[in-house]
């Protein structure tokens, strides 16, 4: 009797395993922010970076770009190089407004634009649609040399291979030199 109660028991878990309907999600990205973290040297200092996370899901798995992803619309020069765009805010009476930066160009004697904009490898290597959610970590410049003790603010938003672009988020506002509130 305890043999059949047993082989009973186990043939409903099974069932219940096989019966479960696999993660569905839209095929367009989707990113949740999680938290921002300061980054400091072995001394304390502050490094000037910081590293923002998010969450992500997309229902066909076909977020990141290979190395060899140069052809259009991945191309160095095309508007789809970039996988993650980044937009940088900064705060202006109180106000947060999205501001492009100016870093000067030794070579060429001129400023030229920073972009906080960055490729991700590939998540998975299958071509085969298939769900997937996760955590990312990116890690970028915060302290601007010309402003340094600014109040700021990043907006991300990811792409993947067919060009289903995400929603849109926002980290909390941040002080580009943390060492000051200390």
């Amino acid at each position: 009797m305890k043999i059949r109660e047993l082989i009973g028991l186990l043939f409903l878990a099974l069932a219940t395993v096989a019966c479960q309907k696999p993660v569905e999600y839209p095929v367009e990205p989707k990113i949740a922010y999680e938290s921002f973290t300061y980054l400091f040297n072995a001394d304390s200092t502050f490094s000037g970076e910081g590293i923002i996370s998010f969450s992500y899901t997309d229902g066909d798995g076909d977020l990141g770009l290979d190395e060899r992803d140069t052809l259009p619309p991945f191309g160095f020069n095309d508007a789809h190089y970039y996988n993650m765009v980044v937009d940088y805010l900064k705060c202006v009476n109180g106000e947060f407004v999205k501001t492009p930066l100016l870093s000067w160009n030794v070579q060429t004697q001129t400023y030229d634009t920073v972009t906080f904009n960055a490729r991700f490898k590939r998540l998975r290597d299958s071509e085969e649609p298939k769900a997937i959610s996760g955590k990312m970590d990116y890690t970028l410049t915060v302290q601007n040399p010309f402003s340094p003790n600014d109040t700021v603010k990043f907006e991300i938003r990811i792409l993947d291979r067919a060009l289903h672009e995400s929603n849109v988020i926002q980290t909390e506002a941040i002080i580009t030199n943390p060492m000051l509130n200390k």
